[in-house]
């Protein structure tokens, strides 16, 4: 290479390299009064234009001159007399001192763009300043997943010192993600730059497509307002007129915003009220779960209600409002193929859970022929009750006396139906039925998209041959079937890592053959004495439980740490596979963290010996082994360091 050319090169990195250190003492965005959007931002350290950030080569705030560079490209402009010019270009720009950015001042009827759920990313940069101390914890990305009927994907938003960021999202396709306070509508393809200031409440978006988030801080969208509480004891008629009194009230919101604010993008008036109808819809659908006296009076009309108004105009694309589409639309096709019976009992599980054990045929002919009578015995009381027959004439049924004792804590059919089997055979004897509803093709496609993958993350477990085959049949979408399978195939991942006998997944042998739980546990706590043991029961099955080791484990041995307690965990009837992925995938196997999944019969004596009547349940052993009366839940940390400080004086 010629010597001057690597001199010339020398030369300009030096040059960049001092450039960088320049400051400019400002904290000015600008804003381009023709179209609205926030074009330019000159912090102290960087400047940031077109979602991209800039050093400084040059300030003079005299005379309104700046240099920015990035890279190779150089950026130069110049401000003046409200007249900002971006090499040569001019723009009419006013300074942004509100909490959020002024209506924009032009027409925008664009409609959302739909790219068919193929997948993309975006890339989202910002600035995140001055969050309050009891909001760090929530100082997160949510991104909603079109399949998930529960748990959002977070991430943390790891900031350097002067606040910024960077994320690059995988999304199926234009959606809502929620990040603090902000609401932003992100499309595949595109890049994005927000700035946060907790104290202020500043909130500014830039991009080519950000006008709908900025659009989102200034106005926010109205909230459904009609309490199930209220209305947990009244007939279907009485919600549906309060659902229909409260959407009037919103529509007279919408009409006095559209006066006061007629530049609003069509995209903001749609999505508007797509929030409202789901806020509403979510809420309804459970109604399936009211009160069994309530539920058996009803009319349909609030499932007409809810396909006539939401399902009927739903947004497209669907990503729109996919924070609660999933848990909805699960619900409400579950109920049309599934009603939710007026007894305690769901009597497709338990006819599914009758076959599994027959099919077996491990047990006697005594207990097979109590079987077919307990089938025979549900056939009648269902009948009866759909027939109408009032609940008052069925209290002294045999079936119900047969499925309290068939059905106790341990039991064979009580092991059976609280494993995966039983739900997976009535899932795939719905699955082709969804096709029978009147829903649009895409929306019974999602449904039996999302109802296959609430099956996976119940599991916890990779897909079974049966249930992958059925996704293949019926599920159309390709992006979907991807994520599904990912999905799966992070279960058996996560499984296949850990296994037992590592120093916190124990084995079972040494415990093999004793049958009385205190006798078990006792074992079990054996080697902890002089120690405070936290023993956490649960299932991965179990939402809640699973909800509680996400997100409060860490939390727990954070405010306990220092201490000499141990983190015992007691998993209730739950494969093996699936114990590990769960244990795998929140990162449970840290120092003092001791995992159990005994055979369903120990599991079982030793509930029974603590009395364990809901799941997650928590217990605390003092150093000798003692049981502690008191529950301390995994949320009240402050009441929990209390208890356990005291159990070490």
């Amino acid at each position: 290479m010629n010597k001057k050319i690597i001199i010339t090169a020398l030369l300009a990195l030096v040059t960049l390299s001092g450039q960088a250190q320049v400051k400019s003492g400002l904290d000015l965005c600008l804003r381009d009064e023709a179209t609205g959007e926030w074009i330019v931002g000159l912090f102290d350290e960087y400047a940031v234009y077109d979602c991209e950030y800039w050093n400084y080569a040059k300030v003079d705030t005299v005379k309104g001159n700046f240099v920015l560079v990035n890279g190779c490209e150089r950026l130069d402009l110049k401000l003046k007399d409200g007249v900002l010019k971006i090499n040569k270009k001019k723009h009419r720009v006013t300074k942004l001192t509100e909490r959020t950015l002024p209506d924009y001042p032009i027409k925008d009827e664009s409609d959302f763009v739909d790219n068919g759920y193929q997948g993309g990313k975006a890339i989202l940069r910002g600035r995140l300043t001055n969050v309050p101390k009891d909001h760090e914890d929530r100082a997160k990305l949510h991104i909603p997943d079109p399949l998930q009927t529960i748990f959002d994907d977070e991430r943390n938003i790891d900031r350097d010192s002067s606040g910024r960021f960077e994320f690059t999202i995988e999304l199926a396709n234009t959606c809502e993600v929620s990040l603090l306070w902000a609401e932003l509508i992100l499309t595949p393809g595109n890049t994005y730059y927000i700035l946060m200031d907790g104290a202020t409440g500043r909130t500014y978006v830039m991009g080519r497509d950000a006008r709908l988030s900025n659009e989102l801080q200034a106005h926010g969208t109205p909230y459904y307002n009609v309490r199930r509480s209220d209305f947990e004891n009244k007939t279907d008629a009485e919600l549906l007129e309060a659902v229909n009194k409260d959407m009037q009230q919103v529509q007279a919101v919408w009409t006095k915003m559209e006066q006061s604010s007629p530049m609003l993008s069509k995209r903001y008036r749609q999505l508007s009220r797509w929030h409202w109808k789901m806020g509403a819809a979510n809420s309804l659908v459970q109604r399936r779960y009211a009160n069994p006296d309530i539920r058996k009076n009803e009319d349909g009309l609030l499932w007409q209600w809810l396909r006539e108004n939401v399902f009927d105009d739903m947004a497209k694309p669907y990503t729109l409002v996919q924070n609660s589409l999933g848990y909805t639309l699960d619900n409400y096709t579950t109920e049309l193929l599934r009603p939710r019976q007026h007894s305690a009992y769901s009597f497709d599980y338990i006819e599914a859970a009758i076959d599994i054990v027959e099919e077996k045929g491990k047990m006697g002919v005594a207990y097979m022929d109590s079987l077919r009578t307990l089938r025979q015995q549900m056939n009648d009381y269902r009948a009866k009750t759909e027939s109408g027959t009032p609940d008052s004439l069925l209290t002294d049924h045999p079936f119900t006396t047969m499925i309290e004792q068939m059905f106790a804590k341990g039991s064979l059919l009580m092991q059976t139906i609280k494993s995966s089997e039983p739900e997976e055979r009535v899932l795939l004897q719905n699955l082709g039925r969804i096709d029978s509803l009147s829903l649009s093709d895409e929306l019974k496609d999602l449904s039996q998209a999302i109802a296959i993958n609430a099956q996976l993350e119940n599991k916890h477990a990779p897909l079974s041959d049966a249930l992958r085959k059925v996704m293949k049949e019926v599920v159309d979408n390709p992006y979907y079937r991807q994520r599904i399978e990912q999905r799966s195939d992070y279960f058996a991942t996560l499984a296949a890592k850990l296994q037992r006998g590592n120093g916190c997944l124990m084995p079972n042998e040494p415990l093999e053959g004793l049958t009385d739980g205190k006798e078990i546990l006792g074992k079990i706590l054996e080697p902890y004495r002089g120690r405070v043991v936290y023993l956490d029961i649960w299932g991965t099955w179990c939402v809640p439980c699973k909800s509680n080791l996400k997100h409060y484990a860490k939390p727990i041995h954070e405010a306990l740490n220092g201490l000499p307690v141990t983190y015992l965990y007691l998993c209730n009837n739950s494969s093996d596979d699936a114990w590990r992925s769960v244990i795998g995938e929140y990162k449970l196997t840290g120092e003092n963290s001791i995992h159990y999944n005994l055979p369903i019969a120990q599991q079982a004596a030793v509930e029974e010996y603590l009395g364990v009547k809901h799941y997650p349940t928590y217990f605390l052993f003092d150093p000798q082994g003692n049981r502690q009366p008191e529950e301390y839940k995994p949320y009240d940390l402050e009441a929990l360091r209390e208890a356990v400080e005291k159990l070490l004086k």
